[in-house]
């Protein structure tokens, strides 16, 4: 067993192999980079926490050395490096800051057992002691409060199995990575620290990070699993394929490294001088791509591994780390360690740096650049003297530049190593051309207040480019450099790292380049001193980007006032149209009613007369619900046409105006803004609806003729401030919107008694029709309290007539008590030529019928039709009816009526008021055919019942009974023709030339023929139809030989 005497002693000046990585003792402290200083976003308990590390396993003695790489020795481990099946080890591990987990056992046992292969599968059993196998056994486990599991039942079967699947695709994830860190560890102990590829440093720290989030939520499943808690479906499957997608991630790494590390192997023969590693079979971007999926793959499982980690604990999670991913941490730390060490060194002893003919040229002293100077401006300003382009000013406080691992686009992270001696020498020397960020910063600012911006002051502002203060590097690069420079000097931006940007510049970086877009960089990190230092060294301030966006366009988009100041003095174009949408500058800061900045840019030459991309003028734009009038004042004073249309025809009034901004209208009023031109449509539409504007309009001379119906627009809104503004204007209460509308009847529609009674107050007449009368819309809108006012102002309830039929046909029982007490005709028709009481009739309104008939209604007198023929369909009614009808025998027709209603009680009233059963409808339609048409087989017996109506069975209506039933049944039903044959019918009796006996050969029907033989009396074979053909002729000439022999056996006897 391994002891700490064993360990391999401490050497803080040299680097460790692999397996002596692996190994390290508890004495040497490591240090993982913290992700808040790689730029990430710091988890709960990271590595940045400098937690301990359980102890490592040991490793056997005597590895077989690989052969000389640089000056590593490195050893790649072999299966039986390893912990066999048969070894117990239970080393200490290394207490150092790259510690993921504490060392802790909540039994107060510190032993950790391990069986089989180190290579852990992320699950522990804590019971006394801590035992490597697989499943985790920890009693007492709990998931966050964030997703809550639920416990196991049959039903959960398929969120069981779905929780294995996802646990078993984690494993295989943190297996994977396991793997990879020992592959990444032996690429790293194989190279120089100096030709480490750019990017590599962070893809390894992003991996560790990574590494530990699927640690973290395999612990949280194991235990979850034990303890039978389980996940919701959806939960695991979401948590299931992000796990695929990170395995994904780590087979493309694993693909790289194995392909970089066959490369670096081959590169040690004779063409090893030639660096054929990574910079050669990828491109910086390869890493960076890489590290930007890791990002975003440990991002989207953060949250899932803060669950288990906060509910958890470290202690429970360690067991999941692998030797391949603890050698790596150990390992970066160290690296991450020495690379600061030498940095320091570096920087204190500049003898070490290359670039001697640099450091022998003694650099004379560069005059300080003088603050910014504004240009001559065309008003009362005072005007500043330009001084030499000799002068030069002052910049910013040298941050020193670190080439640790917090500066992630460090340039000590290069391929090439001239680039990164070069890169290192920018530290030896001072520069001569900066000076301090505020005091360029007070320039500014003391600028900007003497403009004065914000105000409504027009002032105008010459630029000219070319007076402002310019530095020419002082060195060229070549292609190479120079593509090494353009990439240092992007992050030396993003680090907002003003000395090296400068250093950069000054040595020859481009300030102008189609890929990175300097100037725009800068203006993204809102760095104001970089923009500066840009536009000192030549940066173009009108250059787009891919996406055709300026700098100018992105400083007003981010705000920044410090920086669109210096970019306007140095030419930015304030109109230049930019970015996707093709928006200028000035109408990006208009529309987004960005004050100062939109009043800087006019000020340096932006037109107010352009549209933007979405057609407005800059007025429209401007205009919203808290744009300061002020601003709109401003932009008058520069020139804008407060009468110019956009694309789709609105002006700026009427913007104004739909905004509620009776302010803005003022203004712009004064201005001498149209208030009669449409735009779209004229200005008191939309102003009906705002009352200040209506005003403000009418008083500088909006023409309401020219909007007829505006008032009953303002009743219809229910603004009555604008209908007392309109009426105090002249505007005529009566008058017609569209044709049909007015306001009277308006008020009365929408049950508004303030504006009804302000403007029949005001001269509004109760008689002038909109699409019904006043009167008549309080009652077919249940308005009866506004009647009386109606009628005391002039309202006329008998002209049109029909009032009181209206209030009937909505039952409105109300209006109809009221019009009657005021005496109208209860017998009164309406247009239509409807009476109350037929109305009342039709709508089964009983109630109404009594009513009307005790206030005088006469049943005699028709209204669409007659009362009584009315009322058959409503037994009650015709009840009310027959008692105050005096002769019911004159409405012919109406028992035949009552069948066709099918109603039997409304036939016995009748009948029981003396009307004939016989009595036809129409001269022509019984009743009791018309019982055998419609089938109401009831009223036929009561009919033809000698107790009942006793009607004649033999008696025509439209045709003889006999032959109605017939034709009715065609021999399907003989109910109703042997009911008819029983009470006397005749099948022989003539009618027209046509009986009973002529319609059942013509049916063709064998048993219809053979009831009326047995039931009819015999058949009349001399009889002959219309085409005197006889009943047997007919049979004979349709071969209808069984129905000859039932004929003639049925023939009546003489």
């Amino acid at each position: 067993m391994a002891t700490p005497a064993s360990l391999p002693p401490h050497r803080p000046d040299k680097e460790y192999s692999f397996l002596e990585a692996l190994n390290i003792g508890p004495t040497n402290e490591l240090t993982l980079v913290s992700q808040e200083k790689l730029g990430l976003s710091p988890t709960p308990k990271s590595p940045a926490t400098a937690l301990r590390s359980p102890p490592l396993p040991p490793l056997p003695s005597n590895p077989t050395p690989s052969p000389a790489r640089s000056e590593f020795n490195v050893t790649t481990p072999t299966k039986s490096d390893f912990a066999s099946p048969k070894q117990n080890l239970a080393t200490p591990r290394p207490t150092g800051h790259h510690s993921l987990f504490p060392q802790t056992n909540t039994h107060g046992n510190n032993v950790e057992e391990v069986k089989g292969t180190n290579t852990s599968k992320g699950a522990s059993t804590s019971k006394g002691t801590s035992t490597s196998k697989g499943a985790n056994t920890t009693k007492g486990a709990s998931t966050s409060n964030g997703v809550k599991p639920i416990t196991e039942t049959a039903a959960m079967a398929p969120s069981i199995k779905a929780q294995a699947q996802c646990l078993e695709s984690c494993s295989k994830v943190t297996k994977a990575g396991d793997r990879i860190s020992v592959r990444m560890l032996e690429y790293l102990t194989s190279i120089k620290q100096t030709h480490m590829p750019h990017g590599l440093d962070d893809l390894a720290h992003g991996f560790l990070s990574t590494c530990q989030v699927l640690l973290t939520i395999e612990a949280g499943l194991e235990e979850c699993t034990r303890t039978h808690q389980f996940f919701p479906g959806e939960l695991l499957a979401e948590l299931d394929k992000k796990f695929r997608v990170c395995f994904a991630d780590f087979q493309v790494l694993e693909n790289m490294l194995s392909r970089v590390l066959e490369s670096e192997r081959k590169s040690h023969g004779a063409m090893g001088k030639m660096k054929r590693g990574l910079s050669k079979l990828f491109g910086d971007t390869d890493f960076s791509k890489i590290s930007s999926a890791l990002e975003q793959t440990r991002e989207s499982l953060r949250v899932s591994a803060l669950m288990f980690q906060w509910s958890l604990g470290d202690d429970k999670i360690e067991s999941g780390a692998g030797i391949g991913y603890t050698g790596l941490a150990a390992a970066l730390d160290r690296l991450d360690q020495k690379r600061s060490s030498t940095r320091t060194r570096s920087e204190t002893n500049s003898s070490h740096h290359n670039l001697p003919s640099l450091r022998q040229q003694e650099q004379p002293p560069l005059p300080p650049i003088p603050a910014l100077q504004w240009a001559e401006r065309s008003t009362s300003l005072q005007n500043d003297t330009m001084m030499s382009s000799e002068i030069r000013s002052p910049t910013s406080d040298l941050r020193q530049w670190s080439a640790t691992a917090s500066s992630v686009h460090s340039g000590d992270r290069h391929n090439h190593q001239t680039a990164f001696d070069r890169l290192s020498s920018f530290d030896e020397t001072m520069s001569h051309h900066t000076g301090s960020d505020s005091a360029v910063n007070d320039a500014i600012n003391e600028e900007l207040a003497a403009l004065d911006l914000g105000s409504d002051k027009v002032v105008r502002l010459k630029t000219d480019p070319f007076t402002m203060p310019r530095w020419n590097p002082r060195a060229s690069t070549g292609s190479t450099d120079g593509a090494t420079l353009k990439s240092a000097l992007a992050s030396a931006i993003r680090a907002r790292n003003h000395k090296l940007v400068e250093q950069l510049l000054d040595r020859g970086a481009p300030a102008n380049s189609p890929d990175i877009h300097a100037l725009i960089e800068a203006v993204k990190v809102q760095d104001v001193e970089s923009v500066r230092l840009l536009l000192l060294f030549g940066a173009d301030p009108n250059e787009t980007d891919r996406e055709g966006m300026t700098p100018l366009a992105l400083a007003v988009e981010k705000t920044l006032l410090g920086a669109a100041v210096t970019l306007l003095k140095y030419g930015a174009d304030p109109n230049m149209k930019a970015g996707m949408d093709q928006d200028s500058p000035v109408a990006r800061a208009i529309q987004s009613n960005k004050v100062s900045l939109a009043h800087l840019l006019l000020m340096y030459g932006g037109d107010v007369t352009q549209l933007n991309s979405e057609g407005n003028t800059m007025l429209i734009s401007a205009v919203n619900k808290k744009t300061p009038r002020q601003f709109i004042a401003l932009l008058l004073g520069y020139g804008a046409d407060p009468n110019e249309k956009s694309r789709e025809g609105k002006t700026v009034l009427f913007e104004a105006i739909t905004s509620a901004r009776d302010d803005i209208v003022s203004c712009l009023l004064e201005k001498k803004a149209n208030p009669n031109l449409p735009g779209p449509k004229h200005m008191l539409w939309p102003a009906c609806s705002q009352s200040p504007c209506l005003q403000l309009l009418l008083k500088h001379g909006a023409d309401y003729k020219k909007t007829p119906g505006i008032m009953e627009l303002a009743a219809s809104i229910n603004n009555i401030e604008s209908v007392r503004i309109l009426l105090k204007a002249g505007v005529d209460p009566n008058a017609k919107k569209d044709g049909a509308y007015t306001p009277l009847c308006t008020s009365i529609r929408d049950n508004r008694p303030d504006i009804f009674h302000l403007l029949l107050n005001s001269g509004a007449d109760p008689n002038t029709p909109a699409a019904e009368y006043p009167c008549f819309k309080c009652i077919t809108h249940n308005r009866l309290q506004f009647l009386p006012a109606l009628v005391a102002a002039g309202g006329n309830l008998n002209n049109p007539k029909g009032i009181l039929e209206t209030a009937v046909s909505q039952n409105y029982m109300e209006a109809v008590l009221w019009l009657l007490d005021q005496g109208l005709d209860p017998n009164e028709r309406s247009a239509k030529g409807h009476s109350p009481l037929t109305t009342a009739i039709r709508d089964n309104r009983v109630e109404l019928v009594d009513l009307l008939i005790m206030r005088g209604a006469d049943p005699n007198k028709r209204g669409e039709d007659w009362p009584v023929c009315m009322a058959v369909r409503n037994p009650p009614i015709l009840k009310r009816i027959l008692n105050v009808l005096a002769e019911p025998r004159a409405f012919k027709g109406v028992i035949e009526r009552a069948v066709a209603a099918n109603q039997l009680e409304s036939v016995k009233l009748l009948l029981a008021a003396g009307v004939s059963v016989e009595d036809k409808n129409g001269g022509v339609f019984s009743p009791l055919t018309t019982a055998l048409r419609e089938n109401h087989r009831e009223i036929v017996r009561f009919l033809i019942d000698p107790n009942g109506g006793g009607a004649d069975v033999n008696a025509p209506g439209e045709h003889l009974p006999v032959v109605k039933a017939l034709r009715r049944f065609h021999g399907e039903d003989t109910v109703m023709l042997e009911v008819l044959l029983e009470n006397g019918a005749d099948p022989n009796k003539m009618y027209r030339g046509w009986n009973g006996i002529f319609q059942a050969v013509e049916n063709g029907e064998l048993e219809v023929l053979q009831i009326l033989k047995d039931k009819g009396g015999g058949f009349d074979l001399d009889a002959k139809d219309e085409m005197g053909r006889s009943a047997i002729e007919m049979a004979s000439q349709r071969g209808w030989d069984e129905g000859v022999k039932i004929l003639r056996e049925g023939r009546q006897k003489q």
